[in-house]
C-alpha cells in the first residue's frame, strides 16, 4: 500500500505524463493480476512506469519492462525530472514509545525516508552503506558520530560519510528526514 501512496503521490506532484498514468495502469494491473489469479498464473509485474511494452488497458498481463529498477524493483526514471513532496512533516506521525518510517521518495541515486521519533527513542549504533544526511522537520535530535554529538534542530542538517558508525537519539518528540545517496552505480 505504501508503494502506490508513493506512486500517487508522485503522479500528483506532476510527473504523470513523464512516468505514469498511475490510475489507469493500476486498474489495468489490478484486473490483470485478478485474472492471473483466478486462471492461477503468476500475479503482474508491478512496475507501472511509461514506455513500450507496458500493461495497456485490456492487455491480460503486462510485459516485463526494461527500464532501470532500484533493488526492491521500483522503477526509477532515467529521464531528467523534477521530483517534488508537499508537506513532508504530515505523512508520518510520532506513535507513542516508538520510532516509524516511510520511504517518501526513490530517484536514481536517492532514497528519502521520513522518521518519526516518540521522546527517548533511539537507533542504536549502526553504519549506512553510503552518504546520507539527517535533517529534523519537528523537535530535536542528539546525532553521534565519529566521537562527536551534535543536537539537530529543524533548520540544520547532518551529513555521514558511508560506514561511519554512528546513533541518533529522540531529545524530545521528533520527525527525522534522512537522505540516502547511493553512488555505487
Amino acid at each position: 500500500m505504501a508503494d502506490e501512496n508513493e506512486q500517487q503521490s508522485a503522479c500528483e506532484a506532476g510527473r504523470d505524463e513523464q512516468h505514469c498514468k498511475c490510475r489507469q495502469r493500476r486498474a489495468a494491473a489490478e484486473a490483470a493480476a485478478e485474472n492471473a489469479s483466478a486462471a492461477q498464473q503468476p500475479a503482474a509485474h508491478h512496475c507501472t512506469c511509461k514506455h513500450d511494452g507496458a500493461a495497456e488497458a485490456g492487455d491480460e498481463q503486462p510485459k516485463h519492462c526494461a527500464c532501470k529498477h532500484d533493488a526492491e524493483g521500483h522503477a526509477i526514471s532515467t529521464e531528467p525530472h523534477l521530483g517534488y513532496v508537499a508537506d513532508l512533516a504530515s505523512l508520518i506521525e510520532i506513535q507513542p514509545e516508538s520510532t516509524v518510517s516511510r520511504v517518501v521518495m526513490r530517484e536514481d541515486g536517492l532514497r528519502v525516508v521520513l522518521f518519526g521519533f516518540d521522546k527517548d527513542q533511539a537507533l542504536s549504533e549502526h553504519t549506512a552503506a553510503m552518504p546520507v544526511t539527517i535533517q529534523v522537520l519537528e523537535g530535536k535530535l542528539r546525532v553521534g558520530g565519529e566521537g562527536r554529538e551534535v543536537e539537530l534542530v529543524p533548520g540544520g542538517v547532518v551529513y555521514l560519510s558511508a560506514r561511519l558508525p554512528h546513533t541518533v537519539y529522540a531529545v524530545e518528540p521528533s520527525k527525522m528526514l534522512l537522505s540516502m545517496f547511493d553512488n555505487r552505480g
